[in-house]
């Protein structure tokens, strides 16, 4: 089974956001999360837990030292490496932040790939003669915060190999629509939400003549201790923000396969 890496790229310059994620992603197989605006980093960093963080310095808004501390507030031991081309201007900061790797701009790529690797590792992706079972399952994702859900569904998407369709609705009222439309196998359902909540929609789908998820999985940020706990009693797994995709990943697959919610390698080829 793969254990992903997760790493999210920060840097104002888009066109260096996308040569790194290209190598992270062709070179090592990591998922990657990109941002130009550090502020949404910083967003990004409260949803999903990452197992490196690259970041420039010389930003608008938020510099990387003030994003760096940001982060760490939620992911203290995020492994972190600063690719700046401003080394000599900032180099009196280092002094009081721990940072694990510095690059100087402009960066070299197969240089660039050996430094991630040997500071945070590559994700080794199964044989493909060695599959035996390919997960196949309808996702529907419902969560008011859709920009910040969107990596989850890129996530899902690009975790190899797989056979998923996922779709995210914006409220639980699209996600009853949806959910007789899309008629999903798995329903993750954010637990407040405005004008009806997560629980309210799936017991509107349990009472209902509408179609039934075979799975339906409590998505919370912090602060809901209580709530989780109710839920938990009454059997549904929940994730808490900020998720660890890697498990999250895992337990989706998992679930595919408890389910029979998947196809064999053989007829995914056509065999």
């Amino acid at each position: 089974m793969v254990n992903q890496k997760i790493a999210l790229v920060i840097d104002d310059d888009e066109q260096i956001v996308r040569s790194i994620k290209l190598i992270l992603r062709e070179e090592l197989n990591y998922l990657v999360l990109g941002a130009t605006d550090p502020e949404t980093a910083v967003d990004y960093a409260k949803n999903y837990l990452f197992d490196l963080l690259i970041l420039d310095l010389h930003m608008p808004k938020l510099d990387g030292f003030q994003v760096l501390e940001l982060v760490r507030k939620k992911q203290p031991r995020v492994k972190v490496m600063v690719v700046t081309g401003l080394y000599e201007q900032y180099k009196d900061r280092f002094k009081h932040v721990k940072v694990d790797k510095i690059i100087e701009k402009p960066i070299e790529p197969p240089q660039f790939a050996e430094e991630v690797l040997a500071l945070a590792g590559s994700v080794d992706l199964p044989v493909t003669e060695e599959i035996e079972r390919i997960p196949k399952a309808k996702i529907l994702i419902v969560d008011d915060e859709v920009d910040l859900l969107e990596p989850f569904k890129e996530f899902v998407l690009e975790d190899k190999p797989n056979n998923y369709e996922v779709e995210i609705a914006k409220d639980a009222k699209e996600g009853l629509a949806l959910n007789n439309e899309f008629e999903p196998d798995i329903i993750f359902f954010d637990i407040k939400m405005p004008h009806m909540t997560g629980t309210e929609m799936i017991d509107e789908i349990k009472k209902g003549a509408s179609h039934k998820p075979k799975l339906c999985v409590a998505i919370s940020a912090d602060g809901h201790q209580n709530i989780v706990e109710g839920l938990e009693k009454l059997g549904y797994p929940v994730f808490t923000k900020p998720f660890n995709m890697d498990q999250l990943l895992k337990f989706i697959r998992e679930k595919c396969f408890e389910l029979g919610l998947f196809t064999t390698a053989s007829e995914a080829a056509g065999g």
